[in-house]
């Protein structure tokens, strides 16, 4: 119930952000079409997510993990593109994964892909690693290390039961 009721409120401000009407009556449509989409597609799939209060303070912890690994991620590109040479070494590296399940899989190539400079390419079938392609890649080992020990971790902590 939970996780429903989260989905919704994400929904409504997703609706919100599209229309650019900060209005109740648009945070109240944006709910009525966030429960439409969740009747039409996602009913079954939440039935697999056992989210309860205590994962809430690592799912904030989570968000504003990502926040800062955005707003770092931009200011690097920023800097990269803008400066008179482009020193840049751009490469695909296989990053391990030790999370379990299709839906937080999906969210961690997701968050690596929604961080400028990384983009991730494919999964493995096994689901135990994907690939991931970096705009600048000094070190291999600290870029799979940013990527476990930031959005990993803290998804590890908010699905474990």
């Amino acid at each position: 119930m939970l996780v429903k009721v989260m989905l919704y409120l994400v929904l409504a401000l997703v609706w919100v952000g599209l229309t650019s009407e900060v209005t109740l009556p648009a945070f109240v449509t944006g709910i009525i079409i966030g429960i439409i989409i969740m009747k039409i597609y996602g009913e079954r799939s939440l039935r697999s997510l056992q989210i309860n209060v205590r994962h809430i303070w690592p799912l904030i912890q989570l968000f504003f993990i990502f926040a800062y690994e955005l707003l770092v991620a931009n200011l690097t590109v920023l800097v990269k593109v803008f400066s008179p040479k482009l020193n840049i070494k751009p490469g695909i590296i296989k990053v391990p994964i030790d999370i379990e399940g299709p839906f937080w899989i999906t969210t961690l190539a997701n968050m690596v892909t929604l961080t400028p400079g990384t983009l991730t390419v494919e999964v493995s079938a096994d689901n135990k690693f994907f690939y991931v392609h970096c705009l600048n890649i000094d070190n291999e080992a600290s870029v799979i290390s940013s990527i476990k020990d930031t959005f990993e971790k803290k998804i590890l902590e908010v699905y474990k039961p």
